[in-house]
């Protein structure tokens, strides 16, 4: 009984869907162990390496989504791409370019970035879809933080070595980290609940983003500091699962464009001539038999008529011009010479 309450109520496929997901991201963080095991103790520009592919992976990311949500116009879609971009487009890419080092701006300069990105995540996952509302939030989200970000490297540029303050650079540290796995958490669930592939799987790298950056602050090290083996397997594994959501979206997607469109089923001739006394029962079967084209228009707006019956002011029950009671053929008529005694007329 129990396996047939679950299987009616779907959770048995989505969890299915979510072990193989989990499956997929450990395989990817067995695959990053390995490679920085194949780079411990070598020349620096190995990691370096390593940086610029995150920063590849995560950009590949976010320019699929963005073309996807370009495609189908989805809100959704592109509210995430926008989280990934301000992600991978400050975050990642500061890293990658050597300019991060502990407490400094820079490191601020991904904080408000991160900040940005969650916000966007929280947005698509749980704000307004449609409408002005969800539209402005998302671009004032993202304006506001495009906008401190450029203010914030151009004072990094103009005033090379100056260290904004300590307890900024943490506090922004931890909020935005944290911030983010509760951000992917959220996007996990609803995901899982509402069988989207694309939130689910998104939520699972900002929550792995979070872990990683997590084992950081646990372990008592400053923002900006060189990553660990585990930290640095965890952050690449987290950009690796967004691309593989990415991927996987953008196919589905170029799949659903390329099915050919199902062509509509003609409707027998014998049906649509049916006469006017079986028009209540020929209703359902012609909406049923018919699934688009002109033919399906006219059939939806004449089958209320048709099931109401007559109407009040005398119209027959496909709206038409009001119904001869008298008969209109003159030769049928009764004619006193014809078969009636004289002096009879007609009732």
């Amino acid at each position: 009984m129990r396996s047939t309450i679950l299987r009616h109520r779907g959770l048995i496929p989505v969890s299915r869907a979510l072990t193989i997901d989990l499956l997929v991201l450990a395989a990817l963080f067995g695959a990053a162990v390995l490679l920085g095991l194949l780079i411990h103790g070598r020349h620096a520009v190995a990691h370096e390496a390593v940086g610029v592919l995150a920063l590849a992976t995560g950009l590949a990311a976010a320019i699929l989504l963005a073309a996807v949500a370009g495609l189908t116009g989805s809100a959704r879609t592109g509210r995430i791409a926008g989280a990934v971009a301000l992600y991978a487009g400050v975050a990642l890419l500061v890293r990658a370019a050597g300019l991060e080092e502990p407490m400094n701006i820079w490191v601020l300069a991904g904080s408000v970035a991160m900040l940005g990105a969650l916000g966007l995540l929280v947005l698509a996952v749980r704000g307004p879809v449609t409408g002005w509302a969800g539209k402005y939030a998302a671009s004032v989200v993202g304006g506001l933080t495009v906008v401190i970000v450029a203010v914030v490297a151009a004072a990094a540029v103009v005033l090379p070595g100056r260290m904004p303050p300590g307890w900024l650079v943490a506090t922004l540290d931890v909020v935005a980290w944290s911030g983010t796995g509760a951000a992917g958490i959220i996007a996990l669930g609803s995901g899982a609940r509402s069988g989207r592939a694309l939130i689910r799987r998104t939520g699972i790298g900002f929550a792995t983003l979070s872990a990683a950056h997590a084992v950081r602050i646990v372990a008592g090290q400053p923002p900006g500091s060189d990553q660990g083996a585990v930290d640095a397997a965890l952050e690449l594994t987290a950009v690796a699962m967004l691309l593989v959501a990415a991927v996987a979206f953008f196919v589905a997607v170029l799949r659903g464009l390329r099915t050919p469109a199902v062509a509509p089923v003609p409707a027998p001739a014998a049906v649509l001539r049916r006469s006017a006394d079986h028009r209540n029962a020929a209703a359902a079967s012609l909406v049923g038999s018919i699934t688009v084209g002109p033919v399906t228009d006219a059939i939806r707006i004449l089958s209320p008529a048709m099931v109401a019956g007559t109407a009040a002011d005398g119209h027959d029950r496909a709206g038409g011009p009001p119904r001869r009671w008298s008969r209109t053929s003159p030769h049928r008529r009764g004619r006193p010479d014809r078969g009636r005694p004289p002096g009879r007329t007609r009732d």
